[in-house]
């Protein structure tokens, strides 16, 4: 098999090959699942020229030489033990950083605008800590919420409204408060450091961003057009100004209602 690595593939992703356009279904499937795995693109781009480059010794298609693709993805990688990329995991925490942040950073508003201190009882603290663990569980999660999306996203979605209603309901009960932090200090304070870690997340979204593209090793067909980018500067701008800006709207529609 010809997978040798072609200096005028690497700059080409997968898409536009013409294997992977007859048979885009059991190629989404494998590719998805490798990605789920955390699987670096270059290393998914080597066991996808492997299944070209067979299939055309062969003749035979990719579900007839491997089978079920999402099956098959699952085999390498427990069989090979490839390469990990920390990237998804890097995000995770600085975007769940960052929405702790924005949920306790507005939430001072509210007494900021009325000379007031923000304090949190048990119950409080005990939701916030559960919503933490839900956002840096996401990575796990993300796998079966594809593959099962009624059986874990509704209960996922519905870990929001119940943790905000508890959190809500044990402030009407007159618990006393075991933590006491000043306003605007805070929320001054925090809204800094959603700023900076936007800009750390933005670095990471955009540091190598072509080293990850899922990349053929194999020769590119005479005259195979130039694959269009598929991410950009947009993609990985607006992620990092999300939730910055949602700090925003949400802290002055606090003062305004306090």
């Amino acid at each position: 098999m010809n997978t040798t690595p072609h200096a005028e593939a690497r700059s080409r992703e997968v898409w536009q090959r013409p294997f992977v356009k007859a048979h885009q279904k059991w190629c989404d499937d494998f590719v998805i699942e490798l990605r789920l795995r955390d699987v670096p693109g270059p290393v998914i781009g080597g066991h996808l020229g492997e299944v070209e480059a067979h299939c055309a010794e062969t003749g035979e298609t990719p579900t007839e030489a491997f089978g079920d693709p999402t099956d098959y993805a699952r085999q390498i990688d427990e069989d090979g033990s490839p390469e990990r990329g920390s990237g998804i995991w890097k995000i995770t925490i600085l975007s769940a950083a960052q929405v702790l942040a924005m949920l306790v950073g507005t939430a001072a508003v509210t007494p900021w605008a009325r000379g007031e201190q923000l304090s949190y009882n048990g119950v409080q603290l005990a939701c916030l800590g559960l919503f933490l663990l839900a956002l840096l569980s996401l990575p796990k999660l993300l796998s079966p919420l594809i593959r099962h999306p009624w059986a874990v996203g509704v209960p996922l979605s519905a870990l929001v409204p119940l943790v905000a209603v508890g959190a809500a309901a044990s402030d009407r009960l007159g618990l006393p408060a075991l933590l006491t932090l000043p306003a605007p200090v805070l929320s001054v304070g925090l809204f800094v450091v959603v700023g900076v870690l936007a800009f750390v997340e933005y670095r990471e979204l955009a540091r190598d961003l072509d080293d990850d593209l899922v990349t053929s090793p194999l020769a590119s067909a005479p005259q195979a057009p130039e694959a269009p980018r598929s991410r950009s500067w947009v993609a990985v701008l607006l992620p990092s100004c999300l939730i910055p800006v949602g700090y925003l709207v949400l802290a002055t529609f606090s003062w305004i209602y306090a």
